[in-house]
């Protein structure tokens, strides 16, 4: 979802805290004209604090209390990536996240958030909470009956944990809160410490006050008073440090190693650093609330950053309205020292809690009756500046047999074919579907390497074409060098070298390669080949069409395009070389023309027709659903009208679901298919048995569709 125009201004928001949700929401808003929003989120979902006790509890689904960055971001034309986050270079102006190049930026926002002050190995921090949530359910599973889980914080996060998990482990588990203050909330109006003290003796929780916990050491967690608490787990909900590596960066940051930021939440140390939520040092409390309006001001400043305007100074008010909640329906609210409690609270804290989540879920991208929406998938050249700094970057094949021309820098690669050997030559194109370079690189190399291993044989060098919008050299370099190393990382793992190839300006990016590949003569896949008897194997699920065009639309879940990404960046090496194995009959891989198309090339070819078991089919997670809202690709019409019969119910529609990098299907002989199955599924891959050849039909049907398998 590129941003039109040049782009002139980098805004990298690291972390999908609360303020950063709704940085992107007021960008979706209100586009700002040559700025391009990079979101880099740790997981696909990010929860609201706010609903974390409720969540546990059981009065809000997991979907209810997170919001899906995916069509947040595609809302907002944000490209997101999905990675953690570990470096920081000032200096360089990049991040560094793990698995993939440096990400630059001109402006960088950190809301990484924090995590809670506790003992090395001591305990389970509350926070990242996606982690905690992952590990709570773990916990739930094994805790032994009448064991005891120690809550370590007496602030109001303390306070609702505790009595959210003496709710949910009623009866299996005892619940213990320690406090290193006298009492639990000792910020909080005496009116609020006494309902709160009362509802955690009414849940059944334990108190344990004025001690401070150290290290859980073999079931035992050892108190400042000299005693000691058994228990079998202790949750840690203490102040909050910063993630090391902001201290690390070179970034001002106070003792808990969080980014010390002026009125504007702007780095003291770094004018084009800003930050907000519990990673931040502003002189205020680490809450939710707080994170939640500095947003506004936040996303403000970026702007004005963006613009070369002075940032403003953010004015939050004195006190805010202080929400608790006990569990049951019913609440504790405060503020300016006047407490109110009961279920009236109790309603209005679970109204802000969804009508707040509602501004984000609800968010869409606006349609332009103008710009018709042109699904991705299946000029001027590029100053020599930017191609040779995106160059640099790539690593060498270490294919000795090679002339490498990338290094040399002649027109063309000169290539010494092996004794003997057949080459296999295909080419593939992509305007960019994906907003993650490298990502995006990925998929096109390996959609581009499935022609070659469709036929069974090895891939051995490439030609790129490249084209990159129009910006500043140094991010036109960037853009293509990450493209470039997304693309040879899965060159290659697959043993082929990147040896030449073209770039250019142009107004999206886009990624192609030529591929050649060498072969045995009496090696070759092909389509034709099919017998009588064979079954048809598929070695990926379907489905990455429509997901892409829902993600397009931002109605696609981000766990539903991750799950996409990664089929879509595997290669079909390991599963041609098991169809290789067990003697294939023929071999095609599932691409634009869908999984119908393409078989009815390979039957033609062969002169069969074929029995088809849609339910044995696998689809990826999501594609039913879209599919089911009418999403489908710009090629699914075109598919549909070549092959009658082939629309109605959904999962029969989704064999006409054009495939980016898409599976191999392959005949095999009855005899060797279930063996040939469980090799591909020993290689990982989501395989599966879909169907059956047959004898050529009187009328003409090429794929008849059989539900009834019993």
């Amino acid at each position: 979802m590129q941003t039109s125009g040049p782009i002139e201004t980098d805004i990298l928001l690291l972390g999908a805290g609360h303020a950063h949700v709704e940085v992107l929401r007021r960008f979706a808003i209100k586009p700002e004209p040559g700025v391009r929003l990079t979101l880099v989120g740790r997981e696909p979902e990010t929860p609201y604090s706010g609903m974390l006790p409720g969540l546990i509890r059981g009065d809000y689904t997991v979907d209810e209390a997170h919001i899906d960055l995916a069509p947040l971001a595609a809302a907002a034309g944000a490209r997101l990536i999905i990675g953690e986050a570990v470096a920081i270079d000032p200096t360089a102006r990049t991040v560094g996240v793990t698995g993939r190049p440096d990400i630059p930026f001109d402006l960088l926002s950190i809301d990484v958030g924090g995590t809670p002050a506790m003992p090395d190995n001591g305990g389970i921090p509350v926070k990242p909470i996606g982690r905690f949530l992952e590990r709570l359910a773990g916990l739930e599973a094994t805790l032994p009956q009448d064991s005891r889980i120690a809550v370590v914080g007496g602030g109001a996060g303390g306070v609702e944990l505790a009595l959210a998990l003496a709710q949910r482990m009623r009866g299996q588990t005892r619940v213990t809160l320690v406090s290193s203050t006298p009492e639990p909330l000792t910020s909080a109006p005496p009116r609020a410490r006494r309902l709160a003290r009362a509802a955690l003796v009414d849940g059944g929780v334990e108190l344990v006050s004025g001690v401070t916990a150290g290290a859980l050491r073999n079931g035992v967690l050892p108190l400042s008073d000299g005693t000691a608490l058994d228990a079998a787990v202790a949750l840690w909900v203490t102040g909050v440090i910063g993630p090391a590596f902001l201290a690390a960066s070179g970034l001002a940051c106070d003792e808990a190693g969080c980014v010390r930021v002026d009125a504007a939440l702007r780095s003291v140390s770094h004018d084009f650093v800003f930050a907000a939520g519990d990673c931040a040092a502003l002189g205020r409390p680490k809450s939710g609330v707080w994170a939640v309006r500095a947003g506004q001001p936040l996303a403000d400043n970026l702007r004005r950053a963006a613009r070369r305007q002075p940032v403003k100074a953010w004015k939050p008010q004195r006190d805010a309205l202080v929400l608790l909640g006990l569990g049951g329906g019913r609440a504790i609210g405060w503020r300016n020292g006047v407490v109110a409690s009961g279920r009236k609270i109790g309603w209005l804290k679970d109204w802000i809690d969804r009508r707040w989540m509602r501004m984000y879920k609800d968010m869409r991208m606006p349609a332009d009756p103008a710009d018709p929406m042109r699904c991705g998938g299946c000029g001027a050249k590029v100053g020599a500046e930017v191609l040779a700094g995106a160059l640099a970057s790539l690593p060498r094949s270490g294919n000795g047999d090679l002339f490498d021309a990338l290094e040399t820098r002649d027109d063309a690669a000169v290539l010494r074919p092996p004794p003997g050997q057949l080459l296999v030559q295909s080419v593939d194109h992509f305007r960019a579907f994906l907003d993650d370079p490298y990502v995006f690189g990925q998929v096109a190399a390996a959609h581009a390497l499935s022609d070659i291993h469709a036929m069974g044989a090895r891939p051995w060098t490439a030609l790129a074409i490249a084209s990159v919008p129009y910006a500043s050299g140094a991010k036109m370099r960037a853009e293509l060098s990450a493209m470039l190393q997304g693309a040879t990382a899965v060159l290659h793992a697959d043993g082929c070298a990147l040896v030449g190839g073209h770039s250019a300006e142009a107004t999206e990016p886009a990624l192609g390669f030529a591929v050649t590949g060498t072969v045995d003569s009496g090696k070759v896949l092909r389509k034709s080949g099919l017998r009588a008897g064979d079954y048809l194997l598929l070695t990926k699920p379907l489905g990455t069409g429509v997901i892409l065009a829902g993600h397009m639309r931002g109605l696609a879940r981000a766990s539903w395009l991750q799950a996409a990404i990664a089929s879509m960046c595997r290669s079909n090496a390991a599963a041609a070389r098991v169809f290789l194995a067990h003697r294939a009959t023929a071999c095609t891989d599932v691409t634009g023309f869908g999984l119908a198309g393409h078989l009815k090339e390979m039957l033609a070819a062969s002169g069969m027709a074929a029995a088809i078991w849609p339910d044995r089919v696998p689809v990826l997670p999501g594609a039913v659903e879209l599919a089911g809202q009418g999403i489908e690709s710009t090629l699914a019409p075109d598919n549909r009208r070549a092959l009658p019969g082939m629309d109605g119910e959904v999962r029969t529609a989704l064999l006409i679901d054009p495939q980016t990098s898409g599976g191999l299907l392959a005949g095999v002989a009855p005899s060797r298919a279930e063996a040939c199955l469980n090799a591909l599924l020993a290689e990982g891959m989501q395989a599966a048995i879909i169907g059956v050849v047959e004898a050529p039909m009187p009328e003409g049907v090429l794929v008849r569709l059989v539900r009834d398998l019993s």
